[in-house]
């Protein structure tokens, strides 16, 4: 689906211009269009960033495969740039990633994406109706765009560090939760931490250069305000690094409890083998098939063996107790 929002240098507002009037749209430096395109077939794609607007190749590419790392190309009259959101998948501690790609022009914004977007669709109607950021420019409406989907993040991390935090105290409950099922919960915690930093990472870069660098498609009081998401993106990408760091010592602490669990158990079994070492000796020197053995024929051996297991047991368990070890 590809819908257009165009705004007359008189300030009329026309609603899915049709697609013969873009490149006159286009021409007309003091109009301003946006072009949301959502999951557009590679044809219609084409036809737009080939025939309207005449892109490079390398952008054009770009745009229509996937791109799995943020970036932002300058091109001169336009840039190009790459903007990831998440959203918590269907695994527990899971999230996906949604690619969204942006060209921006001195009279345009350009936004395509797969995936439906509330944050855009709310935008959209917005300036349907009241026209903040296009009546602005493009690089305007670009900066709230990219504020909603910096914003998305925080709602999400906020629920990703608690359920995170959940996992922490449900180590220590190892009877009400199987380990593997934990430990695969928390492992996929970390590889979840760790590809939200590796996406936040270079925004807060593309953030950084457009709040800095001096492109010649957005004004300079327009900074500020990508200098105001750059901001957010920095403490995002902090909790981002502090939530690895987290999921890695709650793996840490999760292997150190098996660990000292199975070292109970295998102090337990190494005690009762223990025990049983002069028991086995007794009972098999008692069960040596000599012809003279006097205790064989003795009316209280049976009993007296068994009073001498029973004393070797209360001994060495009395040592083991003075010992500490049990």
């Amino acid at each position: 689906m590809i819908r257009t929002l165009y705004r007359h240098r008189s300030g009329t507002i026309v609603v899915d211009l049709p697609k013969e009037q873009l490149a006159s749209a286009v021409r007309d430096a003091q109009a301003r269009l946006w072009i949301d395109m959502l999951n557009p077939n590679e044809e219609e794609s084409k036809w737009i960033f080939q025939e309207i607007f005449h892109f490079h190749p390398l952008a054009i590419d770009d745009a229509i495969k996937e791109t799995h790392i943020p970036k932002l190309d300058d091109y001169g009259s336009y840039l190009y740039l790459v903007f990831h959101t998440v959203a918590m998948g269907d695994e527990k501690m899971d999230i996906h990633t949604y690619e969204l790609d942006v060209f921006l022009g001195a009279n345009y914004l350009i936004t395509m994406h797969e995936d439906v977007r509330e944050s855009i669709d709310k935008l959209w109607s917005r300036e349907c109706h009241e026209q903040n950021g296009l009546a602005r420019g493009p690089a305007y409406l670009l900066y709230e765009l990219l504020d909603r989907q910096v914003d998305h993040y925080i709602p999400l991390m906020d629920r990703f560090e608690h359920q995170l935090e959940a996992l922490g105290d449900a180590i220590f409950l190892h009877n009400q939760t199987p380990a593997t099922t934990l430990l695969n919960d928390i492992l996929t915690a970390k590889s979840s931490a760790l590809r939200l930093h590796r996406i936040l990472a270079p925004q807060r870069q593309l953030l950084q250069r457009l709040a800095r660098n001096d492109y010649s498609v957005v004004p300079a009081d327009a900074r500020v305000y990508f200098n105001d998401t750059y901001d957010h993106l920095v403490r995002l990408t902090d909790l981002a690094e502090s939530m690895r760091e987290l999921a890695s010592s709650t793996i840490d602490t999760h292997l150190a409890l098996i660990n000292n669990r199975m070292n109970e158990v295998m102090k337990v079994l190494t005690i009762i083998s223990t025990i049983f070492i002069p028991l086995s000796f007794v009972a098999g020197v008692y069960g040596m098939n000599f012809d003279y053995m006097p205790e064989l024929h003795w009316r209280i051996g049976y009993p007296l063996v068994w009073l001498i297991f029973i004393a070797i047991i209360a001994g060495m368990l009395t040592m083991f107790r003075r010992r500490g070890w049990l």
